[in-house]
């Protein structure tokens, strides 16, 4: 067992208890209109109640979440007093900020570039990615679905995540009809940055404003995105091409070949030039990679290791679905079926920081946010407790962590360097002793 920094444990209870102040939380709750009074359900125990129960285990019901409210405040609240209060214009909206002040004070850097690696040019790895689920078919007028027949009701949640803090920074819900790309993150803000994403998110526009900005991309293409082939290398051998090509013949020509091409898009007058990786694999439409990266120091393999670290944010999305309760709620009122799915990604931060608290707390242990996920409700309640009546939040996240350090550890870190989440060459930061 790793000996805990109490440097790192002074931080992470700091943090914490700035975020769930009591007293700025329910002073959000009136800012937002969640709360007029406060009487017994106030927003701050509004939201330990809801969030902690979203944490805990599946929720059917607002009933679920009314026991638990009950049971940690020690009171007994009727189902029609308590469903008026989630029922209100601001719950969805207090929610919402609540999210948003988590996430900055929560967040932990994490991993970083290790050595003098490609990557260590990056100051961050920014991945962008949407999620969907179905809401109650009442709600097909806010939330339409793309599958109108199937499911006339879902929303979209956008999230734009950061490699090295290892969460979610930014997250926006939409109708599940809307498009993905004005989801995407200013190109101003990844200036020095890498950003990642899947086929959703191919834009000429948006790869060369992200370039001039001084920003990276890898995005991958798709069947449709059918560019000029300038140059070609085929398993590391250029290709003496007469002339241009169009990348879907040149595709034809190599099918089951490792291609790095130079390509050039035509938008009306202008032609841009940027760099595309093909990869073979179990798809016939191969991975087709389209980047701005320079070949050296950024070889075919480097890009390709870069573009399979994309996948964190799937896990992410995967672990609030799974443990974070964000599914269909049965109600038809719009402002808790909202405010629920913001308070799922409450849920989620909470579980993520305490992964990374004891990962820092643990001297740089290596932590499973899955594992955390699985099971950090088992601390959460008496956390909940100690934030209710001020006191003792140290002492508990001492022992809770050393908790998670014993039981949510990362099962194999050796295979994390060949071919997980640090194979692009990051590390582990390490915490002050």
């Amino acid at each position: 067992m790793s000996t805990l920094s109490t440097t790192e444990l002074r931080k992470v209870r700091n943090a914490l208890a700035r975020a769930l102040s009591g007293d700025d939380v329910n002073q959000l709750g009136r800012d937002t209109g969640q709360a007029k009074r406060l009487r017994t359900v106030t927003p701050h125990r509004l939201f330990l109640a809801v969030v902690s129960t979203l944490a805990s285990a599946q929720v059917e019901s607002l009933a679920d979440v009314l026991r638990a409210f009950n049971h940690q405040n020690g009171v007994t609240v009727a189902y029609k007093a308590f469903y008026n209060r989630l029922a209100r214009v601001g719950f969805a909206t207090f929610m919402r900020e609540m999210f948003a002040r988590l996430v900055e004070p929560l967040s932990v850097h994490t991993l970083a570039p290790e050595g003098p690696v490609a990557g260590a040019r990056f100051k961050d790895i920014v991945i962008q990615a949407g999620s969907s689920f179905a809401l109650t078919p009442a709600r097909r007028g806010t939330f339409p679905g793309r599958c109108t027949t199937i499911e006339p009701a879902a929303v979209e949640v956008h999230a734009t995540y950061s490699g090295f803090a290892d969460e979610v920074r930014v997250v926006q819900i939409a109708p599940d009809a809307a498009a993905e790309r004005p989801f995407l993150p200013d190109p101003s803000t990844l200036t020095d940055r890498l950003r990642l994403a899947d086929r959703g998110y191919p834009s000429v526009p948006s790869f060369d404003a992200v370039h001039a900005h001084g920003g990276s991309v890898i995005v991958r293409l798709t069947r449709s995105d059918d560019p000029w082939v300038r140059t070609a290398w085929v398993d590391g051998r250029r290709l003496d091409l007469s002339g241009r090509m169009r990348l879907a013949r040149l595709l034809a020509r190599h099918a089951e070949r490792r291609l790095d091409l130079d390509v050039e898009f035509e938008r009306g007058h202008r032609v841009v030039g940027f760099r595309v990786v093909v990869l073979p694999g179990r798809e016939k439409a191969l991975t087709r990679l389209c980047t701005n990266l320079p070949r050296p120091p950024f070889s075919l393999d480097v890009v390709a290791r870069l573009y399979r670290f994309r996948w964190q944010i799937e896990r992410c999305f995967t672990e609030w679905k799974s443990y974070a309760n964000l599914h269909k709620f049965d109600t038809a009122n719009a402002h808790i079926a909202e405010g629920l799915i913001w308070a799922g990604l409450c849920a989620a931060v909470l579980k993520r920081f305490l992964a990374h608290a004891a990962q820092r707390v643990g001297t740089g242990a290596a932590m499973s946010t899955r594992r955390v996920a699985m099971c950090a409700h088992h601390i959460l309640d008496d956390l909940v407790t100690a934030l209710l009546v001020g006191a003792g939040l140290l002492g508990l996240l001492r022992r809770g962590l050393t908790y998670l350090l014993e039981n949510a550890r990362r099962a194999n870190v050796p295979r994390d360097h060949r071919s997980g989440r640090l194979c692009a060459g990051l590390t582990i930061v390490p915490a002050v002793k």
